[in-house]
């Protein structure tokens, strides 16, 4: 079975996971870094999810499935 790519996250997402990790870095340290670039890029992934789900269309029609 193959395995699908994750996709990249973008750069919005990678900012918004910076600010929900809350850490002391500025968002290029913590980039620059090794450890909490995989932990930044981890979480925008289930950030990027999330904001998949949402759908503000669908929520103003009052469409539930």
């Amino acid at each position: 079975m193959a395995r699908t790519k994750t996709p990249e996250p973008d750069r919005a997402a990678l900012e918004i996971a910076h600010r929900l990790l809350a850490t002391g870095l500025s968002f290029d340290q913590a980039m620059n870094h090794r450890i909490w670039k995989t932990v930044i890029k981890t979480r925008a992934r289930r950030h990027m999810q999330q904001r998949d789900k949402f759908d503000l269309k669908k929520l103003q029609a009052n469409d539930n499935d």
